[in-house]
């Protein structure tokens, strides 16, 4: 197995779908799929003889709230660091652009018995003390079957 990983700010919408898909993860039109790279503050994907093996994608709009998702590692790269990599590398690209006296909350969503990895970088659970359980909601197209 090629051991050479490859970093890059860039990913094919094929990529996106088949990394997404790998997680049994609902996959998406190929217009939305692209719509959500091209609108992604960051992006950070590994390569690993050619092939993409990992990603994430950083969610901001400049202001106070960020969303950190799709953070996928194929599973037969897993433990060698690259999911751990790629959230430090997001992480850091956004506080590359805070200004003085700045603060930017950013959120995630765990996969189920995932939150464990994000700890180490500083993100908490919830509920807790002083926050409420994430909530979430899908929007389907009129005439589709919703979830």
């Amino acid at each position: 197995m090629e051991t050479e990983i490859e970093w890059t700010d860039t990913l094919s919408v094929e990529d996106y779908l088949r990394l997404r898909t790998s997680t049994g993860w609902p996959a998406f039109p190929r217009e939305q799929a692209q719509n959500g790279l091209d609108n992604a503050f960051k992006i950070v994907a590994a390569k690993i003889g050619g092939k993409t093996v990992a990603m994430g994608r950083l969610l901001w709009d400049g202001s106070y709230v960020a969303y950190l998702s799709d953070v996928i590692v194929l599973e037969e790269y897993r433990g060698r660091a690259l999911g751990t990599t790629m959230v430090a590398k997001l992480i850091t690209a956004l506080k590359e652009q805070l200004k003085p006296g700045w603060r930017v909350k950013v959120s995630l969503m765990s996969a189920l018995g995932r939150e464990s990895f994000y700890e180490q970088f500083g993100f908490v659970r919830r509920p807790n003390e002083v926050g409420g359980a994430g909530m979430d909601q899908w929007f389907y197209c009129q005439g589709e079957e919703s979830k």
